[in-house]
């Protein structure tokens, strides 16, 4: 056996547990290691006596990396070049955009980064295997673009003028029904249509995991492109008429972090609803008309009860983010029973046969 250690090695300070209390060295390492050379006397030494030889003492340990470069993964140098874009990123952009003096430049540049941000954010939490990230993008900007586009046919048809007193209205069994009317089912229909694109256009039809990713993205895009012209728009204006940009700041943080991700979740649950529609011709129909139906009410609901009860709109997001990860949870098992490509969780990819 081993004789039990009585003093530290370094320093010969009785030792009380695996490193030692005075001079900090492992106590199980044997003497003659680089951990030597690091104690220079009394632990309560002048910080300029023990440093220099401390220094000299840990230098090679903290060098020894640079010299197995060549070991690490590219995976690994990918993930750290990303980190150090997205951390650079917004100071890059800032600066970029004071010296243009172009203010509408950066707060679009800002919701392209926050757009980033949930994007990888939603890739790794709904481990979304398969995804394809030109058809992400084509997700994204499509639903941007077609959002842009009814919102401005309905500027030229003054839908507001006939939805606004009524989802204005003190009563709610008037101000819920006009809400999933008037806000609702438009916008999920406008953030559904580069689903049903991606459905009949774009060849195989993804797995379910990257279908609801790309649903996911398709909301983001809304909520993003819309929190960016409320941010230019009416916020902007508001603040500068009132002088209130606290006020200003804090509802333009909310536009680009929990509502775009509101917009996302409900969308999510659309293309859920669609790539079975896509997959179960004998149920079509109804599975389409669900998957509008679902998140418009969800939508609806949040809008109407937002300025009259804050806890219960939050109780509308949370189920529909709770029905959104029960989904999720079992999308690897529906991706079985099709017969599709699925990831066991270790990285392999295996082919389950269909359930009977």
């Amino acid at each position: 056996m081993t004789a039990a250690v009585t003093v530290c090695w370094s320093c010969g300070t009785p030792p009380a547990g695996h490193f030692c209390g005075a001079c900090g060295v492992d106590l199980s390492a044997p003497a003659g290691t680089w951990q030597e050379g690091v104690y220079l006397g009394a632990h309560d030494a002048a910080l300029y006596r023990r440093a220099p030889r401390e220094i000299r003492a840990v230098l090679p340990v903290l060098l020894e990396p640079f010299k197995h470069l060549d070991a690490v993964e590219p995976g690994r140098w990918r993930n750290v070049g990303l980190t150090a874009l997205m951390g650079i990123a917004p100071l890059t952009m800032v600066t970029l955009f004071e010296h243009l003096n172009n203010p509408v430049l950066a707060f679009r540049g800002l919701g392209l980064y926050f757009s980033a941000m949930w994007a990888m954010f939603f890739a790794s939490a709904f481990r979304a295997a398969g995804i394809r990230w030109r058809i992400g993008l084509a997700a994204y900007f499509g639903t941007v673009f077609v959002g842009m586009t009814a919102l401005m046919i309905s500027l030229v048809l003054n839908v507001e003028l006939l939805r606004g007193p009524l989802i204005a209205a003190k009563s709610l069994w008037i101000a819920i029904p006009s809400s999933i009317v008037f806000i609702g089912f438009p916008e999920e229909l406008t953030k559904a249509l580069v689903l049903f694109a991606i459905w009949r256009f774009v060849g195989p039809l993804p797995t379910l995991r990257a279908f609801l990713f790309y649903g996911l993205i398709s909301g983001l895009g809304f909520g993003i492109k819309e929190g960016v012209g409320y941010q230019l728009g009416p916020y902007a204006a508001e603040a500068a008429k009132t002088g209130q940009f606290a006020g200003f700041y804090l509802e333009s943080v909310l536009r680009l972090t929990s509502l775009p991700f509101f917009h996302a979740v409900w969308t999510g649950i659309a293309a859920y609803l669609i790539w079975f529609a896509a997959r179960l011709p004998s149920a079509r129909a109804g599975l389409i008309v669900l998957a509008i139906l679902i998140p418009a009410t969800y939508h609806g609901l949040y809008d109407a009860l937002v300025d009259r009860s804050t806890v219960l709109a939050l109780v509308v997001v949370g189920l529909s983010i709770v029905l959104l990860g029960i989904y999720a949870a079992f999308a690897a098992q529906f991706e079985r029973w099709f017969g599709l490509e699925v990831d066991d969780g270790a990285g392999v990819m295996v082919v389950e046969s269909s359930a009977g």
